[in-house]
């Protein structure tokens, strides 16, 4: 079984993740350069993949891109950033962690993050690097943004943790 790279597919994100391999983290976009779907693959360190696993969107979204990746024991965890419609200002993005087998990039499981003290309609984002996506006490703990869509100007810090097997 040959592991292909989608066509359309751009890279958010490549992480090393020991034993001569790295995580690719990213989106593929259709023709016209809409609609990106999360995809995620292991590749050996000359950048050749080992498995390409394109993710389902999570529900309610119109597009999703994936942008961080963490290894933990066997496992990957990426991290989803989803966007609920295509006019921007009235799109809310989401944030959802999902678990890949580090073996054949089989999902394991996956889990939304709850944005500590958002309310009403709101979008999240993480920033480029690993502190953004990271293993802490026993758990998965994302560090990232967010704006009401009434205030966008007005921005908040926050943290958020999941458990191993991502709940909360």
């Amino acid at each position: 079984m040959t592991a292909e790279i989608p066509q359309g597919f751009s890279s958010y994100a490549s992480e090393s993740i020991g034993d001569n391999k790295q995580c690719v983290v990213g989106a593929a976009s259709d023709e016209d350069g809409m609609n990106q779907r999360p995809v995620a693959y292991l590749a050996q360190a000359s950048g050749k993949p080992i498995w390409v696993r394109a993710l389902d969107l999570p529900s309610d979204t119109y597009q999703s891109r994936v942008t961080h990746c963490l290894r933990q024991g066997d496992a990957l965890y990426v991290l989803l950033q989803s966007d609920t419609q295509p006019e921007q200002s009235l799109s809310q993005t989401l944030l959802r962690v999902v678990k890949l087998g580090i073996a054949d990039g089989a999902v394991q499981a996956g889990g939304d993050i709850a944005v500590p003290g958002a309310k009403g309609a709101y979008s999240a984002w993480v920033e480029e690097g690993a502190s953004h996506l990271r293993w802490d006490n026993g758990g998965v703990v994302v560090a990232g943004q967010y704006a009401a869509l009434d205030a966008p100007e007005q921005r908040n810090a926050f943290t958020a943790a999941l458990k191993p097997d991502l709940s909360r």
